[in-house]
């Protein structure tokens, strides 16, 4: 596959995970601005072009703001992928990351992430790693944690960010991450999972009462800093 759409897709990665990860400081969100500006040249389509201008009018309070609405608050949406497949967390998809990881010289640093494998933004992330990476078999990776895990729940997310009440931010992100996946599959050659019949594995454990996600909560917000300096939480050039 040529270099340049390689490292395009990895940019991309880079540009999705930004969002999901709770942060502190408005300095990498100059930086993901920059990703936006760039991305928005060259839309996937029209309506990647209407979501990206939706998203550039965003400051980073209120992109925070809405983060606590839509992801990290009472009724949040589920951001590990065991959770779409098993309705809980930490199940086989977990499993199935830390295999791509261990075919790979990269590791989650466990004292500074306190959270799995199988959290959307560390799996957004894990593939802009090894999309920019050259090392022995780092495609092969890449597709294997796309084809296994990634390409399993992405359409089931981007449908309950679309969904949510609160979503404004979430709904235009939720617009160009449908497009990106789509021109995924296409230049890997997979194809979408079939949807289920009636609910879904997730949303029949989100109709649970009380529902309560072991993922981080309004008090307990993943770091962007708390990955592994071996993943780098930097973005790239």
């Amino acid at each position: 596959m040529d270099k340049n759409i390689t490292k395009a897709r990895a940019y991309f990665y880079e540009f999705l995970a930004y969002p999901l990860f709770f942060h502190t400081s408005d300095e990498k969100f100059a930086r993901w601005r920059e990703q936006l500006s760039y991305l928005a040249q060259n839309p996937l389509s029209e309506q990647s072009a209407e979501a990206f201008a939706n998203l550039d009018k965003f400051s980073f309070d209120e992109l925070a703001s809405e983060q606590n609405e839509v992801l990290f608050g009472f009724t949040n949406i589920p951001l590990s992928a065991s959770f779409y497949e098993e309705g809980r967390d930490n199940g086989a998809a977990r499993l199935r990351v830390i295999h791509c990881l261990n075919l790979s010289p990269y590791r989650r640093d466990k004292e500074l992430c306190k959270d799995s494998e199988d959290y959307v933004g560390f799996i957004f992330l894990a593939m802009a790693t090894f999309l920019n990476d050259e090392f022995n078999d780092a495609k092969n990776i890449s597709d294997k944690l796309f084809g296994e895990t990634l390409n399993l729940f992405v359409d089931e997310f981007g449908s309950l960010l679309l969904a949510h009440k609160n979503a404004n931010f979430f709904r235009s992100y939720a617009l160009i991450l449908k497009d990106f996946i789509e021109l995924e599959r296409a230049v890997l050659s997979v194809e979408a999972p079939a949807k289920p019949q009636g609910d879904s594995v997730a949303m029949a454990a989100l109709k649970k009462e009380p529902f309560q996600s072991k993922m981080p909560t309004i008090k307990t917000k993943l770091h962007w800093e708390e990955f592994s300096p071996v993943i780098s939480h930097e973005f790239k050039d």
